[in-house]
């Protein structure tokens, strides 16, 4: 996990193949090849309290978000949730459904050429998608997704007085 913190805090250098990165105080050498892989990996389960499947997946994106699966050797993840409105018309509004995440789902369910919306579902990625409750399928997913290289910057604070507290 500190070599993805690394990678994502510091890059110092232009196009090069190797970056060096700096954070508090430490380097570390990063080829071009290594910054490609270090990118993590965006998991987005759609759920809704109207969805009685949808608890058990939310504990597992929460695993996930925590680290809790040892020994699986899974690249970082960026994990968000999001509670669709479409289950309200049951009788049981979800007060975080939102139409903003159905419209979002639906777009994720006509590109990946998708029949129909189901909670709980998790896209990886925007690219590929499993059933939110399937631990095993989220696993498997998570290793085969594309990556990306993780975003570089540097900050520098010149005038800490300026900081307003």
């Amino acid at each position: 996990m500190a070599r993805g913190l690394l990678s994502c805090f510091g890059s110092k250098g232009g196009s090069g193949t190797s970056h060096e990165t700096h954070a508090a105080g430490a380097t570390a050498h990063v080829s071009a090849e290594e910054q490609q892989r270090s990118g993590p990996v965006l998991v987005e389960l759609f759920s809704s309290q109207g969805c009685t499947t949808s608890p058990v997946a939310e504990l597992l994106v929460s695993r996930l978000g925590r680290g809790d699966f040892d020994g699986t050797d899974l690249p970082p993840v960026v994990a968000l949730a999001f509670h669709v409105d479409y289950w309200d018309y049951m009788g049981w509004k979800d007060p975080y459904g939102s139409s903003q995440w159905t419209v979002r789902q639906k777009a994720y369910v006509e590109a990946l050429g998708l029949d129909t919306m189901f909670t709980p579902q998790i896209v990886l990625q925007g690219r590929a998608q499993c059933v939110g409750n399937d631990e095993s399928a989220l696993i498997t997913s998570i290793k085969d997704a594309p990556r990306y290289p993780a975003p570089a910057f540097q900050v520098r604070i010149s005038h800490l007085s300026s900081i307003l507290f």
